[in-house]
């Protein structure tokens, strides 16, 4: 949005996509595996958590997605485990500016906090089940996804019109 070709005419396809898409937030991302065990035999593959209000589903930790692949497809992870894919909302300004110990400690600390709110919630003795553990905070996501900010990408600025309106990897620009 405004970074590769500034003072240039946009071409009109990347105007109209600019009124329908605003930059989304970035998130915090901790993927686990863990004890199958630990899930009940019925648990579905998507989760949504939010435990206070809707007031707080934009706010940053405020909301919880959780996503466990291996409900659907037992082989993506070893035998007697399962994969998590928790993500919440939060923002770059709050990892930068961080001592490398900092920041580690920080990501941890955080996970920690969302782990508890689903062991709380959801999955008891979710912690104690934890085999492998990765974070990856909105920095990560900029470093490793190449995403502006470490944001998660486009989202529609009102009601969307569905996935066929969503936007392809395409651009309208040359090259």
């Amino acid at each position: 949005f405004g970074k590769l070709l500034k003072g240039e005419q946009l071409p009109k396809e990347e105007e109209n996509f600019q009124k329908l898409y605003v930059k989304a937030p970035s998130f915090l991302s901790i993927h686990m595996g863990v004890k199958a065990e630990v899930l009940p035999p019925d648990t579905d593959c998507h989760h949504f958590v939010l435990e206070d209000d809707w007031n707080r589903l934009e706010e940053p930790y405020g909301s919880i997605f959780l996503s466990i692949p291996t409900v659907l497809d037992s082989s993506l992870a070893p035998e007697g485990q399962h994969i998590l894919h928790i993500f919440t909302i939060c923002s770059i300004e709050d990892w930068e500016g961080l001592a490398q110990k900092d920041y580690d400690a920080k990501k941890e600390l955080v996970a920690d906090e969302i782990i508890n709110r689903l062991e709380n919630k959801l999955f008891p003795g979710l912690k104690q089940s934890i085999a492998f553990r990765e974070i990856g905070s909105p920095k990560t996501h900029r470093r490793y996804l190449a995403r502006d900010q470490g944001t998660y990408g486009p989202m529609p600025r009102g009601t969307p019109k569905g996935l066929l309106g969503m936007p392809f990897n395409t651009t309208g620009i040359n090259g």
